[in-house]
């Protein structure tokens, strides 16, 4: 058996570099993680290595290779321009012949010495032609003003792009997703427990797979534990100041339940407190489901700031235009697919979500396939951050991390209950993923503990 050793930076590589080495056939003895990158020791059968080097095509003569600049040995003289032009002389009739068909066809030029017209027949036809030609030449552009139509399918037409784009760009992230898998070699009960754990906590495979890249063999399992949580943790973005002290208009976007009304409720009272109550007002475009305005009302109502509460009907950019004075909105809106499509016509259609952050509220207790699904369906993909809620009510909320690494969205805050507005707090990224890890010793201690 013929072997043979690489050392590569990817398992990918050095699969391409064995099959190129010692052919199809062969196969992997062992693997090794190295500092300098992964060592493959391949093997492959003497009788099959010939006969891939009997099969293997001849590499180019680097020697055989036509070079541009005349021989200077031999006592030969050096090519001149005339027997270079002669040469190209005799070369053009075969270049004609061999590439002849594939040249595009072009109207012959008019004035050539040879092909002349020696007839009065023949200048006429060729007249013609002339007249033709000029016919279906366009004419010269002039600059002249766009008209409004033009203008706006040039906007819409600008628009469609930029939805495609963002869609390509999902499919891409998701794609990448796959292609970045962890190579490894065989499974070692030691990882089959680290998937465990992480599977456990409600991360979604993509996240797994990217944590299992920083898995080392040699490690002992607590160090690789510790070592995952740590790369889970700093993938994590937060503002490093209170997002809401610059003011504007927020809106809280997410799917149904999420606890957006009280939430907001949660922020209000906090900029009251901060602010004043002359300084805030509240919006709610949430018609669609019962009592969701009559709360906010009364919580409005107790803090003393302004509140209004639109219907279908309403235009939204006018009441922000009327409350242009106050410091701090906010918009409570709902995740039916009826606001859905109303967000798009009042906010999205109109430009409006240039002048609004929206922030997604994700529960804990949802799984990933239906954020991702409310993420798609969401008309603006302009988020401004995000905010976890009713992590009170799910240990387990490993959830909610597909959609923060994979956006990158910024984690303005977290709720663990309902009182107003006691239980909401910025996110510490550290405390937040050992509160994760927490929840394996009440859920599943058995596999939280090391062995």
């Amino acid at each position: 058996m013929k072997v043979k050793r690489f050392v590569v930076a990817s398992m990918q590589v050095g699969l391409k570099q064995v099959a190129e080495a010692l052919g199809p056939e062969a196969v992997i003895l062992s693997t090794r993680k190295l500092p300098e990158g992964t060592e493959i020791v391949a093997g492959v059968d003497e009788a099959e290595f010939a006969r891939f080097e009997a099969n293997r095509p001849a590499a180019p003569d680097p020697e055989a290779i036509i070079k541009a600049h005349p021989r200077q040995h031999d006592g030969q003289p050096k090519l001149d321009t005339e027997s270079l032009k002669g040469l190209l002389e005799n070369l053009a009739p075969h270049s004609r012949a061999a590439f002849g068909d594939l040249a595009p066809e072009r109207p012959a030029p008019a004035d050539t010495t040879e092909s002349a017209p020696d007839s009065p027949l023949a200048r006429a036809m060729e007249a013609q032609q002339r007249a033709e030609l000029s016919a279906q030449r366009p004419a010269p552009k002039t600059e002249t003003q766009p008209t409004p139509l033009r203008a706006q399918s040039d906007e819409e037409l600008m628009s469609l792009m930029r939805q495609e784009i963002d869609s390509l760009r999902q499919m891409l992230k998701q794609q990448t997703d796959f292609l970045q898998a962890p190579v490894m070699g065989a499974q070692t009960p030691q990882l089959e427990k680290l998937e465990g754990r992480l599977r456990a906590l409600g991360l979604s495979e993509s996240v797994q797979r990217s944590l299992l890249r920083h898995y080392d063999r040699d490690a002992a399992l607590d160090a690789n534990w510790r070592r995952l949580l740590a790369r889970l943790a700093s993938g994590l973005s937060v503002p490093v100041f209170d997002p809401l002290t610059e003011g504007g208009v927020v809106a809280l976007c997410g799917p149904t339940g999420a606890g957006k009304t009280t939430t907001l409720a949660k922020l209000a009272a906090r900029a009251v407190k901060r602010r004043g109550h002359d300084k805030v007002a509240v919006v709610s475009t949430d018609c669609y489901q019962l009592g969701a305005q009559d709360t906010l009302e009364s919580v409005s109502q107790i803090l003393g700031v302004d509140y209004r509460a639109l219907g279908e009907d309403d235009s939204l950019a006018e009441t922000l235009e009327s409350l242009s004075h106050y410091h701090l909105v906010l918009v409570d809106t709902s995740g039916s697919a009826d606001a859905l499509r109303q967000w798009q016509a009042q906010v999205v259609d109109t430009g409006l979500d240039s002048r609004i952050q929206s922030v997604l509220v994700m529960p804990a207790t949802a799984n990933c396939e239906s954020l991702n699904q409310f993420i798609q369906a969401f008309p603006s993909q302009h988020l401004a951050g995000a905010i976890i809620t009713k992590l009170d009510e799910a240990p387990c909320f490993g959830s909610v991390f597909d959609s923060l690494l994979r956006h990158r969205w910024p984690l303005w805050y977290n709720t663990d209950g309902q009182r107003i507005p006691q239980d909401i707090d910025s996110v510490d990224p550290v405390r937040l993923v050992k509160r994760l890890a927490r929840a394996l010793d009440e859920t599943r201690p058995g596999l939280a503990q090391a062995s």
